[in-house]
């Protein structure tokens, strides 16, 4: 599949997608988690104030990035505990979406290499929405960087760091780029303590899940366990080893989500989560729904639509979640939880897990009201959808009624704001050009 025009395929698997498009995906489910953090951090700053922002910030990350980091590192054969392994991992992190944030690498030896920014889309995102304000350009590239940077590469080897050469707070956008760090091993470096909150993130069963691994074979690598590749990109590897890395990827964004979820728990205590969870399920539908529909030439306001977007959605990781979909007519369809990880997480956070924690309202009616505003989502007995699949594995289930009676759902008024510089990001591209960069940053 080139695109997904034509009819909605109750059937369709990540697998079923042509190579490049799955590539142009992946790097969009990257993408996701920056939706997810503009979305979630704004009503945490506006709810507890903007130190508070900076801390859940990186209780996220740090609660979170070395779990994941390990996951990618295992799935893709990546063995060592030297600085290409970290770069690699940074080439693989859901926080440095490829293209987005335009990361160059230089490996100068096992205990030394370099890592820089042509262009840094969150960055440009703060310095616009806050007219260049420094105490903001410092709260992004300081205060989160620092801690959340180092706890990446610490997962790789607890005597390694990231040292800034150069950073914001800047009057102006600097032309070669906004960061330059080196990454460098030490002996004598003191020993970091790990986030409070890992132990607890690690114990999920999201951390522990295995995916089935789908055959490798065809053209491109099956894994990333040769030399490090300076210009390595997503097109490189098989497709069966691609799709996989697309489920990884919706796992590190559920992951992260909850982790930002848990640290607000714990924190602040376990009534906030709930309604955390709605509000920032409006502010990313449309966004999240325009990018999808952008990608995949997704047409309509019709059930085909919707369904569509609801299979794509990367807020909802396969497989971990298993969910159904069927259409029984233009405008009527079903949507339903079969057991799995995501239905059994004995401590749910996050906003997939509204699906368990709010089944009335279960967040994923957004997305299907940014397609059609009259698209009104309520739960159903799971003996309901008997027509359509065997009914003894379903947890939970709900009917998608396009109803012209209703009255249209309003859109998030933050919504501008979640996508600033994102809603016709063209990431459809990967270019690189090193030499020029290169030159550009001395």
């Amino acid at each position: 599949m080139k695109d997904y025009t034509g009819d909605f395929n109750p059937d369709l698997t990540l697998q079923d997608l042509d190579h490049d498009l799955l590539a142009q995906y992946g790097r969009d489910i990257m993408l996701a988690n920056h939706i997810h953090d503009r979305s979630a951090l704004l009503p945490v700053a506006l709810k507890f104030g903007i130190e508070a922002q900076t801390q859940i910030a990186c209780d996220e990350w740090m609660s979170t990035s070395p779990i994941y980091n390990y996951r990618n590192r295992q799935f893709l054969n990546i063995e060592g505990d030297d600085v290409s392994v970290a770069l690699k991992g940074f080439q693989l992190d859901i926080g440095a979406p490829h293209n987005y944030l335009n990361f160059h690498y230089e490996l100068v030896s096992p205990g030394e290499g370099y890592f820089w920014t042509s262009t840094c889309g969150p960055f440009n995102h703060v310095y616009k929405m806050s007219g260049g304000d420094e105490a903001m350009q410092t709260q992004i590239c300081h205060h989160m960087e620092d801690p959340t940077f180092d706890a990446t590469v610490i997962a790789v080897n607890p005597q390694m760091r990231c040292k800034a050469l150069y950073r914001p707070p800047v009057k102006t956008l600097p032309e070669k780029g906004p960061c330059k760090w080196q990454v460098v091993i030490q002996d004598d470096i003191a020993l970091a303590e790990d986030c409070p909150f890992l132990t607890h993130t690690s114990n999920t069963l999201a951390a522990r899940f295995e995916f089935d691994v789908l055959s490798s074979e065809g053209e491109g690598m099956d894994d990333y366990s040769g030399d490090f590749q300076r210009d390595f990109c997503l097109e490189r590897l098989t497709h069966g080893t691609l799709t996989n890395l697309c489920k990884e990827f919706m796992l590190d964004v559920f992951l992260l989500n909850y982790g930002c979820h848990n640290a607000v728990a714990e924190r602040h205590g376990e009534e906030h989560i709930i309604e955390l969870a709605q509000e920032q399920y409006h502010h990313l539908a449309p966004i999240t729904v325009h990018r999808l529909r952008q990608a995949f030439s997704i047409t309509g306001t019709g059930m085909d639509a919707i369904l569509k977007v609801l299979q794509l959605n990367p807020f909802t990781p396969h497989d971990y979640f298993d969910l159904g979909y069927a259409k029984t007519s233009d405008t009527r369809g079903l949507i339903w939880l079969n057991d799995c990880a995501g239905y059994r997480e004995p401590v749910k956070r996050g906003i997939a897990s509204l699906m368990t924690m709010d089944p009335e309202q279960p967040g994923f009616h957004r997305m299907a009201q940014e397609v059609n505003p009259q698209a009104a989502v309520s739960r159903i007995e799971p003996a309901e959808l008997s027509a359509v699949t065997d009914v003894d594995n379903v947890r939970l289930a709900w009917e998608i009624i396009i109803d012209p009676a209703v009255e249209p759902a309003t859109r998030s008024e933050w919504a501008d704001v979640t996508g600033q510089d994102l809603w016709d990001h063209d990431n459809r591209r990967h270019v690189y050009l090193y030499e020029q960069y290169d030159a550009a940053a001395g």
